[in-house]
């Protein structure tokens, strides 16, 4: 049905422009387009036929039949200029009535008018003019560039417009080429189809959808849109098309627009639901208009909304609210004693999307004391395409009896680290099953794990003295937070005669914070001992992997030996066994004997056994026994050694990618990378000569996340995602023997 919209609609009478009966009128649509005009005073049910007398077919051909209030028809034809002189039969009307009509290419034809297009249209006509003008013939006769047909488009628009066309206004700044624009839709219209911006100069379709907010004490909406402000003058006009209308808008646009911060905080109450329209348009837009949508949301936060009903109604809280290319991770709680929640939703404009797709729950408390209170805590993955993070969505709980509650979480962290340890905080350590990872916690997690490698800047180097141009070995050192052990391993380096001659020594700093104490304390260490030191600055704290893969980048040793911040050699000479293992071409990483500060053994080779839950984990071979037990000191191959201290041919670390990154914080890039090793046809050594103290965690005690247990259970569900089989090949039945310790036969041996 046609939808009257009476505000953008002209009726300009027939005999304003001419009589039907004045015959078929030629003009110029574009440069060689042109336009057949002919006014039928009866109702004609076919847009007619339009053929050259003789010759080939006018190609491309397009035809438009309009409706007149008096009755009669108006018929369209648009066609390209022949290319010589020719006489077109127009058929139309009454059966086997035809009009002659004498076309010479030379003649000078006049400019189409808009008044003589629209004299005397129904509504409904006029729509189809204007949806024509707009969409269809420019692009069949390729004339949206024609400065000719824009300027009639130009005309057509403002003639069909009100003689003061309603505003619409640029109420704020998005960025420096783009303003957020408010308008409003014609009465009884509820959605908007297409977009044009036409001006004198160019017409071009406005991309992106528009947003709606909540209609007006009228019933009236209002439409918020992202444009670009360049070729925006004083002339323009906005075009919005429906199924059976359109409606022509007028831009105000002032000279000094607000920020979107300064827009929004001018409304005093605003509706949330608009809020959340202006961070989505902005987030869509380039980099500076992205930025305005996370500064509003950091300075215009809204009041955290829980749901407390008492001890019989429902209760709810939302306080994780995540959002990542891979779905928004959703974390609360419920508390509904008499089952009166249907679900909860995230509300996300005019849709409400369920939680309960995907969803982990688990036992909670909620209070302390006398006021705790049993609750069942939820972690749910929901499908949510978002350019920025929504710090604050809004949430929908939805009860049987169809009320609904709305809840608004506390504003959520911005900075990338801080989102990844709040999503580490998702799920209790002791809930963390494979399932709950694999669905709910696992695809937010490398998300965003993931932007945080991708915003790693580019790592500082500084040197203190003059590098080796040619060392054997690069020992790459990881440092984070934990600096205790710095002067005595550097002490031990140094009274070492092989390191001195043949090694240089890379410090890598994930905390970049203690960059000038680390850096103050190594030049007076350099000092100290004459020994040449390299210090890698890494941009942000980054991970083991990452500051390990950095510091091998800037190594220039044939071999890299990996050496974490709090193992010290036992006495020099240490690197000299295990060089002598990487000579041959049996393995194609070694590790050493690694103690406790009271002499038990810490790390004698690693392997893979399943844990309480079925998962595969690392273990150390012959953890807490004497420093001497027989089978500790036997070299023999393993499934692994712990990148406490590794050692590799630089070669083959880089032909292996190095570590691998997107474990969480620090755990099973060493397995990882010796399982790559073994992809590639070597074995793993343990080399027991080489002996070195291991003080176990003492580099990451300040770490909360991994203390809490998430980081480590997430890294063995990725680990054994991807070695799973493996691992379960090299743990034969034999194998799990000796891991256990039952190596009777070896120690006789």
């Amino acid at each position: 049905m046609l939808q009257s919209v009476p505000q953008t609609l002209v009726s300009l009478p027939v005999e304003q422009v001419g009589s039907p009966e004045a015959g078929p009128q030629i003009s110029l649509l574009a440069g060689s387009v042109m336009l057949l005009m002919f006014d039928v005073d009866t109702r004609v049910w076919s847009a007619g036929r339009l053929e050259p007398a003789c010759g080939p077919a006018l190609a491309p051909l397009a035809a438009l039949r309009l409706q007149r209030e008096d009755g009669g028809t108006r018929l369209l034809f648009a066609f390209r200029r022949p290319a010589q002189m020719q006489t077109l039969s127009l058929f139309a009307g009454r059966v086997g009535q035809s009009v002659e009509v004498a076309l010479d290419p030379v003649d000078d034809f006049s400019p189409t008018e808009p008044e003589r297009l629209l004299a005397g249209l129904t509504p409904a006509a006029q729509v189809s003019l204007m949806t024509t003008f707009l969409e269809t013939w420019p692009s069949i006769f390729r004339m949206r560039t024609s400065r000719r047909f824009v300027a009639l488009l130009h005309r057509l628009v403002r003639a069909s417009a009100p003689v003061e066309p309603p505003l619409v206004r640029a109420v704020a700044r998005l960025d420096a080429a783009t303003a957020l624009i408010e308008g409003g839709l014609p009465m009884g219209c509820d959605a908007i189809g297409t977009l044009y911006c036409v001006s004198p100069d160019g017409m071009r379709r406005i991309s992106g959808a528009p947003r709606y907010g909540a209609p007006g004490a009228r019933g009236q909406r209002r439409f918020y849109l992202a444009l670009e402000t360049a070729g925006i003058g004083a002339d323009t006009f906005i075009v919005l098309t429906g199924p059976n209308w359109f409606a022509v808008r007028r831009i105000e646009m002032p000279g000094d627009l607000a920020s979107l911060t300064r827009w929004w905080r001018s409304l005093g109450k605003p509706d949330p639901v608009l809020r959340e329209h202006a961070v989505a348009l902005a987030s869509s837009g380039a980099p500076a208009a992205q930025a305005a949508a996370v500064e509003m949301q950091l300075q215009c936060p809204l009041p955290p909304r829980a749901l407390s009903g008492g001890p019989h109604l429902p209760s709810a809280d939302i306080d994780l609210a995540l959002a990542t290319d891979r779905g928004m991770l959703v974390g609360g709680w419920l508390r509904d004693p008499l089952g009166m929640v249907t679900g909860i939703d995230l509300l996300a404009g005019d849709a409400a999307l369920p939680l309960g797709a995907v969803q982990h729950t688990f036992s909670g408390i909620v209070g302390k004391g006398d006021d705790a209170t049993a609750v069942t805590g939820f972690c749910a993955l929901v499908a949510a395409d978002v350019a920025v993070p929504m710090l604050q969505p809004r949430f929908g709980v939805a009860l049987k009896s169809g009320e609904r509650h709305v809840l608004v979480p506390p504003p959520q962290p911005v900075d990338v680290a801080e989102r990844r340890s709040r999503a580490l905080k998702a799920i209790p350590p002791q809930f963390l099953t494979g399932d709950a990872i694999a669905r709910c916690l696992a695809p937010a997690l490398a998300a965003i794990h993931g932007e945080l490698m991708a915003t790693q800047g580019a790592p500082r180097v500084v040197t203190l003295g003059t590098r080796l141009k040619a060392p054997r070995v690069s020992i790459v050192v990881p440092l984070y937070r934990v600096l205790d052990f710095l002067r005595v391993q550097v002490g031990a380096f140094a009274a070492d005669g092989f390191v001195r001659e043949a090694c240089e020594i890379i410090y890598v700093l994930d905390s970049p914070k203690q960059a000038d104490g680390l850096e103050h304390l190594l030049r007076g260490l350099h000092l100290l001992y004459d020994l040449p030191l390299v210090l890698v600055v890494m941009a942000r704290n980054a991970g083991f992997a990452a500051a390990s893969n950095a510091g091998a980048r800037e190594a220039r040793g044939d071999v890299v030996a990996q050496v974490n911040s709090d193992v010290i050699p036992t006495a020099a000479g240490w690197l000299s066994p295990l060089l002598a293992a990487l000579e041959g071409e049996e393995f194609g990483a070694v590790g050493p004997k690694l103690l406790f500060d009271d002499g038990s053994l810490q790390h004698a080779g690693m392997y893979f056994a399943p844990g309480p839950r079925g998962q595969w984990l690392n273990h150390h071979f012959h953890k807490g026994m004497p420093r001497h037990y027989p089978p500790a000191t036997v070299a023999r191959n393993v499934p692994a050694v712990t990148g406490a201290c590794l050692l590799m041919r630089r070669t083959l670390f880089e032909e292996v990618g190095g570590f691998t990154e997107d474990y969480v914080i620090g755990d099973y890039e060493d397995s990882d990378l010796c399982l790559k090793v073994r992809a590639k046809g070597f074995e793993v050594g343990y080399v027991p000569q080489a002996e070195l103290y291991h003080l176990e965690r003492r580099s990451m005690s300040v770490n909360a996340d991994h203390a809490r247990g998430a980081a480590s259970a997430y890294n063995a569900w990725l680990h054994a995602q991807r070695w799973g089989d493996v691992m379960a090949t090299l743990m034969t039945p034999d194998a799990a023997l000796s891991a256990s310790g039952q190596l009777e036969a070896e120690c006789a041996a």
